[in-house]
């Protein structure tokens, strides 16, 4: 996955109930979730160490399994 050169790890700035806010390479960007994605989304924030996420740059999608 992470041979690609597509993907980012993006800093996680704010997290709503259906979107994130995230920012890579002095980018900020709003990413829509699917209420299913933003389940997954806000489990995986509550369990990280960090607040980076794995993103696919042109798809705005993130990657959190």
């Amino acid at each position: 996955m992470f041979f690609n050169k597509d993907l980012v790890l993006a800093s996680i700035k704010a997290v709503g109930e259906d979107h994130a806010i995230v920012q890579y390479q002095d980018k900020e960007v709003e990413v829509n979730l699917s209420p299913e994605e933003a389940k997954e989304f806000h489990q995986y924030v509550v369990h990280q160490e960090n607040m980076l996420v794995p993103m696919n740059i042109k798809t705005q999608k993130i990657f959190v399994d």
